[in-house]
């Protein structure tokens, strides 16, 4: 055994040194400890295959939480189930919006600051519609396809259940005091205008712009140009899908719709749903009737069955990479090894 004179000068600095070594190995554990568990934010995984085609479907959406409200993508392909209402809906006068309906608990104090900024602006918005459940989108969609014909209002209206309306997140706006703004082309008044250059900085993005050399068909969104249909992501997610150019269909599709191997969406429980809209932010167990769209003459889309499966084995439980997940463990175990050694070299001498 080592018997150095802990009076000596070089072994008096060594002995003091070693505090600060261990001191140091533990705060450099919890570090990467922290960095391992931490959840960055909405769950992301780069999605298999291409955008899909503007077929019609009938595929549950992944993920589809109430939690997961910044990244549920619903399309002419992706669906909520018939009882899927969020369980925190307010009237948009809470934002200081005049219009009538609901929209989700979670976008009130964005929504609100738009509004402001619009007023100010000299372009104050309203809102024309806001949230739907499953059974009006039944007769919005049926009154639209006995009026134009089916192959006309699937270009214009989403069926049941892939409408974002019924997300609690979808609103067509208005100018405030200008009643409906279908009629020609919405971006063309003052608060038309301002939503499509400043919407996003709020969290509101435009979900169904013009197609390529400003058709009013999309292909990339599958649905004719809407200037007035709005879908909150949030200040952070809506960023994003400014910055890159994409539409919301596109940017969710692939960044945040978990699929499996074969690139279609794994089917995950059903969310629990409440009875109606309503300012509590409780959820009720209450199921709500459901009507098959068959029942009440909604025309059949071709049947494609949810998928159950595993989740994609690139996306781990705690929305960390496994490599990094890996390679944190690694570092963790390395930076408990140091504390060890010098605790064992304490104890010797």
């Amino acid at each position: 055994m080592d018997t150095a004179d802990p009076t000596r000068p070089g072994v008096r600095a060594e002995l003091r040194a070693r505090p600060r070594h261990v001191a140091s190995a533990l705060a450099l554990a919890l570090l990467i400890a922290g960095l391992v568990v931490s959840s960055p934010g909405p769950r992301s995984a780069q999605a298999v295959g291409r955008l899909p085609s503007c077929d019609l479907g009938n595929v549950y959406t992944v993920p589809r939480g109430y939690d997961d409200w910044s990244v549920t993508l619903v399309d002419r392909l992706l669906r909520v189930e018939k009882d899927y209402v969020p369980p925190d809906l307010v009237h948009v006068g809470e934002a200081g919006l005049p219009g009538g309906g609901h929209i989700r608990a979670v976008a009130i104090d964005d929504t609100r600051a738009m509004a402001r900024a619009a007023r100010a602006a000299g372009a104050p918005i309203g809102v024309w519609s806001g949230y739907r459940s499953y059974e009006e989108q039944v007769q919005i969609f049926n009154g639209y396809a006995r009026e134009n014909g089916l192959d006309s209002a699937i270009t214009y209206s989403q069926r049941p259940g892939h409408s974002e309306h019924q997300l609690g997140l979808g609103v067509d706006f208005m100018s405030a005091g200008g009643g409906n703004p279908l009629p020609g082309d919405w971006a063309t008044t003052a608060a038309g205008r301002w939503m499509r250059d400043n919407s996003w900085k709020f969290g509101w993005v435009n979900s169904y712009p013009r197609g390529e050399g400003g058709a009013r068909w999309n292909d990339r969104t599958c649905l004719r140009y809407e200037p007035w249909h709005y879908r909150y992501l949030g200040r952070e997610v809506a960023a994003k899908v400014h910055r890159s150019g994409l539409t919301i269909r596109e940017y969710l599709w692939r960044n945040h719709t978990l699929l499996d191997s074969s690139g279609r969406p794994i089917a995950t429980p059903t969310p629990t749903p409440s009875a109606t809209p309503s300012r509590s932010r409780e959820a009720s167990t209450t199921t709500m009737p459901t009507v098959t769209p068959s029942e009440r003459g909604v025309p059949a889309a071709p049947s494609v069955e949810p998928t159950v499966a595993s989740a994609p084995a690139t996306v781990s439980q705690y929305d960390v990479d496994p490599l990094v997940l890996v390679a944190g463990l690694l570092g963790l175990a390395g930076a408990l090894a140091l504390v060890g050694r010098a605790w064992a070299r304490r104890r010797a001498r």
